[in-house]
Protein backbone atom coordinates (compact mmCIF):
# COMPACT_ATOMS: atom_id res chain seq x y z
CA UNK A 1 0.00 0.00 0.00
CA UNK A 2 1.34 3.36 -0.77
CA UNK A 3 1.17 6.10 1.61
CA UNK A 4 1.17 9.65 0.14
CA UNK A 5 1.47 11.71 3.17
CA UNK A 6 4.47 12.11 4.89
CA UNK A 7 4.20 12.85 8.69
CA UNK A 8 7.15 14.11 11.15
CA UNK A 9 8.53 11.59 12.68
CA UNK A 10 7.36 10.58 15.54
CA UNK A 11 9.02 10.69 19.36
CA UNK A 12 9.83 6.92 18.88
CA UNK A 13 11.49 7.15 15.43
CA UNK A 14 13.66 10.32 16.45
CA UNK A 15 15.27 8.34 19.75
CA UNK A 16 15.87 5.41 17.80
CA UNK A 17 17.61 7.04 14.54
CA UNK A 18 19.39 9.83 16.99
CA UNK A 19 20.77 7.03 19.43
CA UNK A 20 21.75 4.81 16.20
CA UNK A 21 24.05 7.96 14.95
CA UNK A 22 25.60 8.11 18.04
CA UNK A 23 26.35 4.53 18.83
CA UNK A 24 27.31 4.15 14.93
CA UNK A 25 29.99 6.87 15.17
CA UNK A 26 31.39 5.36 18.43
CA UNK A 27 31.16 2.02 16.47
CA UNK A 28 33.51 3.41 13.52
CA UNK A 29 36.26 5.04 15.88
CA UNK A 30 36.23 1.10 17.99
CA UNK A 31 36.08 -0.40 14.52
CA UNK A 32 38.76 1.32 13.16
CA UNK A 33 41.41 0.92 15.46
CA UNK A 34 40.34 -2.83 15.74
CA UNK A 35 41.49 -2.72 11.56
CA UNK A 36 44.74 -1.43 12.16
CA UNK A 37 45.55 -3.22 14.96
CA UNK A 38 43.98 -6.59 14.48
CA UNK A 39 46.67 -9.28 13.28
CA UNK A 40 44.34 -12.25 12.63
CA UNK A 41 43.87 -11.88 8.28
CA UNK A 42 40.77 -13.92 8.46
CA UNK A 43 38.84 -11.18 10.74
CA UNK A 44 39.99 -8.40 8.43
CA UNK A 45 36.88 -8.79 6.27
CA UNK A 46 34.70 -8.90 9.34
CA UNK A 47 36.25 -5.55 10.59
CA UNK A 48 35.70 -4.06 7.17
CA UNK A 49 32.11 -4.95 6.83
CA UNK A 50 31.17 -3.84 9.87
CA UNK A 51 33.03 -0.21 9.50
CA UNK A 52 31.04 -0.12 6.20
CA UNK A 53 27.20 -0.64 7.73
CA UNK A 54 28.15 1.79 10.53
CA UNK A 55 29.22 4.23 7.62
CA UNK A 56 26.33 4.00 5.72
CA UNK A 57 24.07 4.10 8.89
CA UNK A 58 25.68 7.66 9.44
CA UNK A 59 24.74 8.61 5.86
CA UNK A 60 21.47 7.21 5.84
CA UNK A 61 20.53 9.01 9.32
CA UNK A 62 22.53 12.19 8.16
CA UNK A 63 20.84 12.41 4.46
CA UNK A 64 17.29 11.87 7.10
CA UNK A 65 18.11 14.57 9.46
CA UNK A 66 18.72 16.87 6.59
CA UNK A 67 15.62 16.23 5.11
CA UNK A 68 13.45 16.63 8.26
CA UNK A 69 15.18 19.81 9.16
CA UNK A 70 16.95 17.87 12.32
CA UNK A 71 20.65 19.14 14.17
CA UNK A 72 22.75 15.92 13.01
CA UNK A 73 24.39 15.02 16.69
CA UNK A 74 28.33 15.52 17.09
CA UNK A 75 28.77 12.16 18.04
CA UNK A 76 32.44 11.30 17.42
CA UNK A 77 34.89 11.68 15.03
CA UNK A 78 38.29 11.35 14.05
CA UNK A 79 39.29 13.67 17.08
CA UNK A 80 38.33 10.88 19.72
CA UNK A 81 40.54 7.69 17.61
CA UNK A 82 44.44 7.41 17.55
CA UNK A 83 45.10 5.63 14.92
CA UNK A 84 49.01 5.36 15.27
CA UNK A 85 48.10 3.92 19.30
CA UNK A 86 49.64 0.41 19.76
CA UNK A 87 46.88 -2.60 19.78
CA UNK A 88 45.88 -2.53 23.22
CA UNK A 89 43.54 -5.89 23.17
CA UNK A 90 43.92 -9.12 21.31
CA UNK A 91 42.31 -10.63 17.91
CA UNK A 92 40.29 -12.63 19.95
CA UNK A 93 38.68 -9.82 22.26
CA UNK A 94 38.25 -7.67 19.02
CA UNK A 95 35.90 -10.81 17.28
CA UNK A 96 33.98 -11.59 21.26
CA UNK A 97 33.48 -7.77 21.37
CA UNK A 98 31.86 -7.67 18.08
CA UNK A 99 29.57 -10.74 18.69
CA UNK A 100 28.00 -8.99 21.90
CA UNK A 101 27.65 -5.69 20.00
CA UNK A 102 26.23 -7.54 16.97
CA UNK A 103 23.98 -9.60 19.50
CA UNK A 104 22.89 -6.29 20.98
CA UNK A 105 22.22 -4.63 17.99
CA UNK A 106 19.61 -7.39 16.89
CA UNK A 107 17.71 -6.24 19.88
CA UNK A 108 17.75 -2.65 19.37
CA UNK A 109 16.78 -2.96 15.38
CA UNK A 110 14.08 -5.38 16.44
CA UNK A 111 12.35 -3.19 18.52
CA UNK A 112 13.12 -0.09 16.77
CA UNK A 113 11.22 -1.02 13.66
CA UNK A 114 8.34 -2.43 16.32
CA UNK A 115 7.85 1.20 17.13
CA UNK A 116 8.23 2.71 13.91
CA UNK A 117 5.35 4.12 12.49
CA UNK A 118 6.44 5.50 8.89
CA UNK A 119 7.18 3.03 6.31
CA UNK A 120 10.51 4.56 5.26
CA UNK A 121 12.08 4.23 8.94
CA UNK A 122 10.55 1.13 9.18
CA UNK A 123 12.15 -0.27 6.00
CA UNK A 124 15.76 1.81 7.37
CA UNK A 125 15.60 -1.00 10.63
CA UNK A 126 14.87 -3.70 8.55
CA UNK A 127 17.87 -3.13 6.51
CA UNK A 128 20.36 -2.95 9.12
CA UNK A 129 18.52 -5.97 11.24
CA UNK A 130 19.47 -7.74 7.44
CA UNK A 131 22.57 -6.20 7.85
CA UNK A 132 24.21 -6.92 11.72
CA UNK A 133 22.63 -10.38 11.23
CA UNK A 134 24.57 -11.25 8.43
CA UNK A 135 27.81 -9.72 10.53
CA UNK A 136 26.59 -11.37 13.54
CA UNK A 137 26.90 -14.86 11.70
CA UNK A 138 30.29 -14.08 9.75
CA UNK A 139 31.25 -13.61 13.47
CA UNK A 140 29.92 -16.93 14.95
CA UNK A 141 31.45 -18.59 12.08
CA UNK A 142 35.06 -17.21 12.37
CA UNK A 143 34.81 -18.04 16.03
CA UNK A 144 33.45 -21.63 15.48
CA UNK A 145 36.25 -22.04 13.17
CA UNK A 146 39.00 -20.10 15.14
CA UNK A 147 38.19 -22.80 17.83
CA UNK A 148 37.29 -19.57 20.59
CA UNK A 149 33.53 -19.52 20.56
CA UNK A 150 32.02 -19.55 23.49
CA UNK A 151 28.64 -21.58 23.80
CA UNK A 152 26.26 -21.71 26.25
CA UNK A 153 26.41 -24.31 29.07
CA UNK A 154 24.76 -28.23 27.86
CA UNK A 155 21.88 -29.37 29.93
CA UNK A 156 20.42 -33.23 29.57
CA UNK A 157 17.27 -33.11 27.42
CA UNK A 158 13.39 -34.51 28.82
CA UNK A 159 12.39 -37.65 28.36
CA UNK A 160 9.21 -36.51 28.83
CA UNK A 161 6.22 -33.78 29.30
CA UNK A 162 5.84 -32.56 32.75
CA UNK A 163 3.62 -30.16 34.61
CA UNK A 164 4.28 -28.29 38.16
CA UNK A 165 2.89 -29.86 40.79
CA UNK A 166 3.41 -27.00 43.67
CA UNK A 167 4.48 -24.00 43.76
CA UNK A 168 7.82 -24.93 45.85
CA UNK A 169 8.43 -24.91 42.08
CA UNK A 170 8.83 -20.47 41.95
CA UNK A 171 11.24 -21.51 44.91
CA UNK A 172 11.84 -19.01 47.80
CA UNK A 173 14.83 -15.97 48.74
CA UNK A 174 16.33 -18.90 51.03
CA UNK A 175 16.30 -22.94 51.73
CA UNK A 176 15.80 -25.35 49.30
CA UNK A 177 15.90 -24.12 45.69
CA UNK A 178 14.84 -26.72 43.01
CA UNK A 179 17.45 -26.86 39.85
CA UNK A 180 17.68 -24.48 37.61
CA UNK A 181 15.26 -24.27 34.24
CA UNK A 182 17.06 -24.48 30.89
CA UNK A 183 16.13 -20.30 30.20
CA UNK A 184 17.53 -20.12 33.53
CA UNK A 185 21.25 -21.37 32.65
CA UNK A 186 20.78 -19.78 29.14
CA UNK A 187 20.21 -16.14 30.55
CA UNK A 188 23.26 -16.64 33.21
CA UNK A 189 25.75 -18.39 31.07
CA UNK A 190 25.02 -15.28 28.56
CA UNK A 191 25.18 -13.03 31.32
CA UNK A 192 28.84 -14.05 31.91
CA UNK A 193 30.33 -13.95 28.90
CA UNK A 194 28.89 -10.27 28.36
CA UNK A 195 30.39 -9.35 31.64
CA UNK A 196 33.39 -10.84 30.60
CA UNK A 197 33.67 -8.76 27.34
CA UNK A 198 33.03 -5.37 29.51
CA UNK A 199 35.55 -6.54 31.90
CA UNK A 200 38.12 -6.95 29.32
CA UNK A 201 37.18 -3.82 27.81
CA UNK A 202 37.20 -2.08 31.44
CA UNK A 203 40.23 -3.16 31.87
CA UNK A 204 41.96 -2.03 28.55
CA UNK A 205 40.45 1.52 29.25
CA UNK A 206 41.70 1.73 33.11
CA UNK A 207 45.05 1.26 31.13
CA UNK A 208 45.51 4.06 28.66
CA UNK A 209 42.78 6.75 30.03
CA UNK A 210 44.72 10.35 30.39
CA UNK A 211 42.19 11.45 33.65
CA UNK A 212 43.14 9.39 36.81
CA UNK A 213 39.93 9.64 38.13
CA UNK A 214 38.36 7.85 35.08
CA UNK A 215 41.29 5.28 35.14
CA UNK A 216 40.00 5.03 38.60
CA UNK A 217 36.50 4.52 37.56
CA UNK A 218 36.99 2.31 34.58
CA UNK A 219 39.26 -0.10 37.40
CA UNK A 220 35.96 -0.31 39.97
CA UNK A 221 33.86 -1.05 36.26
CA UNK A 222 36.03 -4.30 36.26
CA UNK A 223 36.07 -5.08 39.80
CA UNK A 224 31.95 -5.07 39.53
CA UNK A 225 31.93 -7.27 36.58
CA UNK A 226 34.49 -9.55 38.18
CA UNK A 227 32.09 -9.42 41.31
CA UNK A 228 29.02 -9.95 38.80
CA UNK A 229 30.45 -12.81 36.74
CA UNK A 230 31.50 -14.83 40.00
CA UNK A 231 28.08 -14.26 41.27
CA UNK A 232 26.65 -16.30 38.31
CA UNK A 233 29.43 -18.98 38.38
CA UNK A 234 28.62 -19.78 41.97
CA UNK A 235 24.82 -20.02 41.18
CA UNK A 236 25.68 -22.40 38.73
CA UNK A 237 28.31 -24.32 40.63
CA UNK A 238 25.47 -25.01 43.19
CA UNK A 239 23.27 -26.47 40.62
CA UNK A 240 26.09 -28.50 39.33
CA UNK A 241 26.07 -27.18 36.30
CA UNK A 242 29.15 -26.58 33.57
CA UNK A 243 29.47 -22.96 32.50
CA UNK A 244 30.98 -20.99 30.42
CA UNK A 245 34.35 -19.94 29.88
CA UNK A 246 35.80 -17.18 32.38
CA UNK A 247 37.78 -15.99 29.45
CA UNK A 248 39.54 -12.57 29.84
CA UNK A 249 40.78 -10.76 26.90
CA UNK A 250 44.61 -10.65 26.75
CA UNK A 251 45.64 -7.24 27.20
CA UNK A 252 49.23 -5.61 25.78
CA UNK A 253 51.06 -3.72 27.96
CA UNK A 254 50.82 -0.53 25.91
CA UNK A 255 49.87 2.87 27.56
CA UNK A 256 48.92 4.74 24.00
CA UNK A 257 45.24 5.60 24.34
CA UNK A 258 43.37 4.25 21.40
CA UNK A 259 40.38 6.65 21.81
CA UNK A 260 39.68 9.88 23.82
CA UNK A 261 38.32 10.00 27.12
CA UNK A 262 35.33 11.16 26.42
CA UNK A 263 34.81 8.10 24.07
CA UNK A 264 35.58 5.87 26.44
CA UNK A 265 33.52 6.93 29.79
CA UNK A 266 30.93 7.11 27.34
CA UNK A 267 31.63 3.13 25.81
CA UNK A 268 31.11 2.65 29.61
CA UNK A 269 27.99 4.33 30.18
CA UNK A 270 26.63 2.36 27.22
CA UNK A 271 27.81 -0.47 28.45
CA UNK A 272 25.81 -0.05 31.55
CA UNK A 273 22.54 0.31 29.83
CA UNK A 274 23.21 -3.05 27.55
CA UNK A 275 24.14 -4.21 31.18
CA UNK A 276 20.54 -3.18 32.30
CA UNK A 277 19.02 -4.00 29.93
CA UNK A 278 20.06 -7.86 29.64
CA UNK A 279 19.72 -8.04 33.41
CA UNK A 280 15.82 -7.28 32.95
CA UNK A 281 15.71 -9.50 30.46
CA UNK A 282 16.96 -12.12 32.67
CA UNK A 283 14.25 -11.21 35.65
CA UNK A 284 11.46 -11.41 33.08
CA UNK A 285 12.36 -15.25 32.25
CA UNK A 286 13.90 -16.24 35.82
CA UNK A 287 11.44 -17.96 37.69
CA UNK A 288 13.04 -18.98 40.93
CA UNK A 289 12.63 -16.52 43.41
CA UNK A 290 16.51 -15.99 44.39
CA UNK A 291 17.84 -15.60 40.64
CA UNK A 292 15.12 -12.23 40.59
CA UNK A 293 16.60 -11.09 43.83
CA UNK A 294 20.14 -11.44 42.52
CA UNK A 295 19.30 -9.62 38.81
CA UNK A 296 17.89 -6.96 40.36
CA UNK A 297 20.47 -6.13 43.29
CA UNK A 298 23.47 -6.49 40.62
CA UNK A 299 20.95 -4.43 38.25
CA UNK A 300 21.14 -1.63 40.95
CA UNK A 301 25.03 -1.74 41.57
CA UNK A 302 25.02 -1.29 37.64
CA UNK A 303 22.66 1.55 37.31
CA UNK A 304 24.39 3.31 40.18
CA UNK A 305 27.92 3.05 38.07
CA UNK A 306 25.85 4.54 35.10
CA UNK A 307 24.78 7.05 36.99
CA UNK A 308 28.24 7.76 38.20
CA UNK A 309 29.56 7.72 34.99
CA UNK A 310 26.88 10.23 33.27
CA UNK A 311 27.35 12.77 36.27
CA UNK A 312 31.28 12.49 34.87
CA UNK A 313 30.30 12.82 31.15
CA UNK A 314 28.24 16.09 32.10
CA UNK A 315 30.54 17.40 34.54
CA UNK A 316 33.28 17.72 31.66
CA UNK A 317 30.68 18.95 29.39
CA UNK A 318 30.68 15.40 27.10
CA UNK A 319 27.04 14.60 27.67
CA UNK A 320 25.11 15.43 24.19
CA UNK A 321 21.89 16.34 25.02
CA UNK A 322 19.66 13.37 23.15
CA UNK A 323 15.97 15.00 21.45
CA UNK A 324 13.24 15.97 24.03
CA UNK A 325 10.02 17.43 24.61
CA UNK A 326 9.63 21.13 24.70
CA UNK A 327 9.70 22.90 28.43
CA UNK A 328 6.50 24.35 28.61
CA UNK A 329 6.96 25.52 31.60
CA UNK A 330 9.90 27.50 31.05
CA UNK A 331 7.90 28.99 28.32
CA UNK A 332 5.38 30.40 30.61
CA UNK A 333 8.10 31.54 33.23
CA UNK A 334 6.62 29.33 35.83
CA UNK A 335 8.52 28.76 38.75
CA UNK A 336 10.46 25.71 39.54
Amino acid sequence: MEIKHNPKLTSAELATLWNTYVADSLAICVLQHFYKTNETEEFQSIFEFALSISEEHIQDISTLFNKENIPIPHGFDESDVNLNASKLWSDTSYIRYLQHMGRTGLSTYGLAKAISSRQDIRALYKKYYRQTEELYDMVSDSQLAKGVYVRSPFITYPTEVEYVKDTSFLGSIIGQKRTLLAVEIAHLGTNIEVTNVGKTLFLGFSQVAQSRKLRDYFRKGYEIGKKQVDTFLDILRENDTAYPSTWDGTLTTTTDAPFSDKLMLFHANMLGAIGIADYGTAVSASLRKDLGVHYLRLLSEIADYTEEGAKMLINNGWFEQPPTSVDRKQLRKEPR
